[in-house]
């Protein structure tokens, strides 16, 4: 889930459903670095494990714009040292914003090497949304704010409401791409999100979520840290 913050810093919403369904392709073996979930649940976030992400990911880029990706990809020593303190800022409690206003807000004041391509990003995106039917704009609109209301400063929360809310995006994208007059405007608008959906990754994907149940974001904390290194492919997010 490490890597859903990163890109929620770095990229667009539609990255970050992008990069949790990839988490769930595969399953590689454990290293023995592994953390446990206090560790996890309090790691110190660096420049290090962020190059690892980065890296690990770069492999699925082809799903992801060129005006999402080519920023990740270019991003400066400087970017790269602001969004590592806005991950640990944010999970130390420092900020909690509810909204994009809120968000860029926060990046300006106390992160500003992140601004510009943030602001880029979203625009494009937004422009991308309102070429959608009005089905497919309610559904990337009510998915922004999911993210906005499912993140916490606790990582096991977070990827919690995450996996709980999980399936109903699947279906509801599923549901968009039967429907033909907004499948062909998301095809327009977002092609390598299509890509995407009608990959092997995506099918394996929605075969794990479908079989998720409903977890207790307070009792299951040990079930939610095992399924996170489960979605963990190439063990990036939960190792030391």
């Amino acid at each position: 889930l490490r890597a859903i913050k990163t890109a929620s810093i770095m990229c667009s919403l539609k990255v970050c459903n992008v990069l949790l369904a990839l988490f769930v392709v595969s399953v590689m073996g454990r290293p023995a670095n592994e953390m446990t979930e206090s560790e996890f649940s309090n790691m110190v976030f660096t420049v290090e494990k962020l190059d690892q992400i980065l890296k690990a990911y770069s492999a699925y880029k082809q799903f992801m714009p060129s005006y999402v990706w080519e920023p990740i990809e270019n991003i400066t020593e400087e970017q790269k040292t602001q969004a590592v303190q806005m991950v640990n800022d944010y999970h130390a409690g420092k900020y909690e914003p509810k909204n994009y206003d809120d968000m860029i807000a926060i990046i300006k004041k106390s992160y500003p090497a992140l601004a510009a391509p943030y602001e880029t990003m979203y625009s494009k995106y937004k422009e991308q949304v309102a070429k959608l039917g009005p089905k497919g704009q309610d559904y990337c609109n009510g998915l922004e704010a999911q993210m906005y209301s499912d993140a916490s400063p606790d990582r096991v929360v977070w990827a919690c409401h995450i996996f709980n809310n999980a399936k109903a995006a699947v279906s509801g994208a599923k549901a968009l791409l039967l429907d033909d007059a907004e499948a062909a405007k998301i095809s327009e608008a977002f092609p390598e999100a299509v890509t995407f959906l009608n990959s092997k990754e995506f099918e394996a994907y929605s075969i794990i979520v479908n079989n998720l149940k409903t977890l207790d974001c307070a009792k299951d904390r040990e079930q939610i840290f095992n399924t996170i290194k489960l979605f963990d492919k190439h063990s990036v997010l939960t190792n030391n």
